[in-house]
């Protein structure tokens, strides 16, 4: 990330990769969690949702924000 610039990250619709990641899983035989997805799914999106952050000086200032898209 530049010094001191903000950054948007639009994630257009994890619902879709939550289906193309629950039908690899089933592939590979891997049992499903809730709601016939892998329990896995859940934590790969939050883990790509809170790398969101607002840097602090040292680390440059400015922000990062994301903005997911999911169908419901």
């Amino acid at each position: 990330m530049y010094r001191e610039r903000h950054t948007l990250i639009i994630y257009d619709d994890l619902s879709k990769q939550a289906q193309a990641y629950r039908q690899m899983s089933l592939l590979l035989r891997r049992p499903p969690g809730r709601e016939a997805y892998p329990g896995d799914v859940f934590y790969l999106h939050s883990r790509l949702l809170e790398r969101a952050a607002k840097l602090n000086s040292l680390l440059g200032e400015g922000s990062m924000t994301a903005l997911p898209i999911v169908e419901t």
